[in-house]
């Protein structure tokens, strides 16, 4: 069954031919127009992303928005290894299966070996969450 993803989003490339935690957690859509500093990723909420009552699990917006944010990071530093040392979560809403949730990270500052990051996850322009992190530069490749 083919997914219906907004015109301008391609796979996240990153996951592509392999197994790990994001590939079973997505798949993960991003836009590659997002401007400097900017990453704003999607995915389509389906039923395993969902809890026993059809909404979409707090883990999986979680998971969504650390992974979204620590791409960021990831390039914003030039593929140096990277790790979250704090996540903040602010759960304002809810998804459903079906919905697109969209995603919008912005890096705030960037130090010598920490990152500090914030998002937004909405589904259309309904609000559903914020997040805010901290992510440690662990050392060059």
């Amino acid at each position: 069954m083919a997914i219906d993803i907004p015109t301008g989003f391609v796979p996240v490339g990153a996951f592509s031919g392999t197994e790990n935690f994001e590939t079973l957690a997505g798949p993960f859509y991003q836009r590659q127009d997002a401007p400097e500093g900017v990453a704003v990723w999607g995915f389509r909420a389906a039923r395993k992303h969902c809890n026993p009552f059809g909404v979409v699990h707090g883990g999986m917006l979680t998971t969504f928005a650390d992974t979204l944010m620590g791409s960021l990071v990831f390039h914003a530093i030039g593929g140096a290894p990277c790790a979250t040392i704090t996540l903040t979560m602010d759960f304002v809403g809810a998804g459903r299966e079906g919905d697109w949730i969209e995603g919008r990270a912005e890096l705030l500052r960037q130090g010598r070996s920490v990152c500090f990051l914030r998002s937004e996850l909405r589904i259309g322009d309904k609000l559903i969450l914020n997040a805010s992190g901290a992510w440690a530069i662990i050392g060059s490749r």
